[in-house]
């Protein structure tokens, strides 16, 4: 699926829906609150539909960043047939944080327009209108009051861009951490703006609402440029190497040595054993010397022709490694890979120390999914 960039007419979209659904949800409130001057048959709480209002408005800027993330799709193109190769990765739901900074930016104050818009329709016709300097009742006669709402309104979505651009750093390598962050962000940012929305900011004095509006304003904003610049550096860096040939990885105009030439691209050695050393001048044996590579996708022996060029002999999945074993034979070593289901790959030759060192490395890998340091 292709990402789509949020667009202008999305942005204000999810912000009508979020001001809408307050309204539906106020109103519903609004009609069981007793009236001003008496109690009506519902007996209902007359303070209820602001606080309502406001957590329902706070929250939904959470929420409605969640589905501008479903509704933007992701950017990934199949690259099965580019680079057949090169594993795909995982999607994301955090992508849209690589929108162009000022349409990320920009849906913070167009989402508080609309909610302050919300709130006015609302006040017009609450049953409580509020008491005098707090937020709620000063809300169409102090500027304050509405500055307090879109301060916070949108210091509420800034955050929810950076909770979700400190996703968007882990989705390529560390997945758990960016499923863990996601959830976490999911779950908890609701919660929290809801909960300050229906419990503190109704009856908040004016006077201490606008500057903790522009506190949390400029803290938000602090915070989601560079985490934005930093989580988006990092998945391109991740990328790059997923796209780049090995050699061009590691660096521009030498040839890649042996493994380097045998990898795919995005492969990476986590060890490797060379049975001979490659003597160009020596004529002493007129075999290639061959070697064993365990990466992060596969294990293969190789036969190696010449510097940068390397032959695969033959390969297994990581998940068939059994262990390793190193044994002396007619003044040679012996270094072999066990499999499961399948005959070991073995190389001879090498010192007997390094050989020994290979086996115990991959027999640990075997048993705990870990090098030894």
């Amino acid at each position: 699926m292709k990402f789509r960039h949020p667009s202008f007419g999305m942005i204000v979209f999810f912000g009508l829906f979020i001001a809408g659904f307050s309204l539906i949800a106020f109103a519903s409130t609004n009609a069981g609150v007793a009236p001003k001057h008496g109690l009506d048959e519902f007996e209902g709480d007359r303070y209820l539909a602001p606080p309502v209002i406001f957590g329902i408005l706070l929250s939904m800027h959470s929420v409605a960043i969640g589905a501008l993330a479903i509704a933007s799709g992701d950017d990934h193109p199949d690259r099965t047939e580019a680079t057949p190769h090169t594993p795909r990765q995982p999607g994301s739901f955090t992508r849209f944080v690589r929108a162009p900074l000022p349409r990320v930016l920009l849906v913070g104050p167009i989402w508080a327009v609309c909610s302050l818009v919300a709130l006015f329709i609302g006040h017009t016709s609450a049953a409580d209108s509020g008491a005098p300097g707090t937020v709620w009742g000063d809300l169409t006669g102090n500027p304050l009051s509405a500055l307090s709402i879109v301060f916070l309104c949108w210091a509420t979505a800034n955050m929810c861009f950076a909770w979700s651009s400190l996703a968007e750093a882990f989705s390529r390598d560390r997945r758990s951490v960016y499923l863990t962050v996601l959830t976490c962000g999911l779950c908890l940012g609701p919660l929290t703006a809801g909960l300050f929305g229906y419990f503190g900011l109704a009856t908040l004095p004016a006077i201490i609402a606008f500057p903790l509006g522009l506190v949390f304003l400029i803290v938000s904003t602090a915070l989601l440029i560079p985490l934005r610049w930093w989580a988006i550096r990092r998945v391109d860096r991740f990328d790059l190497g997923e796209r780049l040939p090995a050699g061009n990885r590691r660096g521009i105009g030498r040839t890649p040595q042996p493994p380097e030439d045998a990898l795919q691209p995005g492969e990476r050695t986590l060890t490797s054993y060379l049975g001979e050393t490659f003597n160009r001048s020596s004529e002493a044996s007129t075999a290639d010397p061959q070697m064993l590579v365990l990466t992060d996708r596969r294990i293969f022996r190789a036969s190696i022709i010449a510097p940068g060029r390397t032959f695969i002999l033959e390969q297994a999945e990581p998940g068939q490694l059994s262990g390793g074993t190193s044994e002396p034979r007619n003044n040679h070593v012996i270094t072999t890979v066990l499999l499961n289901g399948r005959q070991p790959m073995s190389v001879s030759g090498g010192t007997a120390e390094a050989s020994r060192r290979f086996a115990e490395a991959i027999t640990v890998l075997a048993r705990t999914g870990r090098l030894p340091r």
